[in-house]
């Protein structure tokens, strides 16, 4: 293990621990399903650019992982035929095939958007990085069809910012609001910053390891 990956491998056993010290405050189910998953980790960002991240996430806002990964898939392919790279492919030209991959004319409109920022210069991806994500998001919500749960995904899974609570993802806020049996779930995720991010990564992990 090189120093780079002992360090990240320390880091989260030590945010692992402060997690269950304060789930272990608020409630016992949140605890033990805390310790049953083990340490989280932020997964390594993808080496695509930020507007290539954020025209995938917005594809894929409101559909299962299956459906959205098929769309993109779709996307993905039609424009490697075309001979046009994303976000360039998202203009007026093209909308027809954009449409036929399974878009839906408000997420083809976001997609036109974030093609524009992007000829603008506005989605720089070391500039926004600077910022904390809630400067951020105020940045990325000027693009139409980018809202509050779009930015929290991509300070989470491109920025790796480690302090984000999606307060408008439904898999998290259920999964949490079931654990600690609380009808305000956002106070209660305040008392784990500046760690939410792994807080909201380890809903996920649960609600995908539970048996239905």
């Amino acid at each position: 293990m090189g120093r780079k990956e002992k360090s990240a491998s320390e880091g989260s056993l030590l945010t692992h621990s402060i997690l269950l010290d304060t789930a272990s405050r608020i409630s016992k189910p949140l605890h033990d399903a805390l310790e049953a998953i083990g340490p989280i980790t932020i997964p390594s960002r993808s080496r695509q650019s930020l507007s290539y991240h954020l025209s995938k996430t917005i594809v894929g806002q409101q559909l299962s992982i299956r459906a959205a990964s098929s769309i993109w898939g779709r996307i993905e392919k039609s424009a490697q035929a075309a001979g046009m790279g994303i976000p360039d492919y998202f203009i007026e030209r093209y909308k027809n095939e954009i449409r036929q991959c399974g878009v839906s004319m408000a997420k083809l409109k976001a997609l036109m958007s974030v093609c524009n920022a992007e000829s603008r210069g506005e989605l720089h991806g070391p500039s926004l990085a600077r910022l904390e994500p809630a400067d951020r998001s105020k940045r990325l919500l000027k693009i139409f069809g980018v809202g509050q749960w779009t930015c929290d995904m991509v300070s989470i899974f491109y920025f790796r910012s480690p302090d984000v609570w999606p307060v408008g993802d439904a898999a998290v806020q259920k999964q949490f609001k079931k654990l600690i049996g609380c009808d305000d779930p956002n106070s209660a995720a305040e008392k784990f910053g500046p760690h939410r991010t792994y807080l909201a990564l380890a809903m996920y992990k649960i609600a995908n390891s539970t048996p239905r």
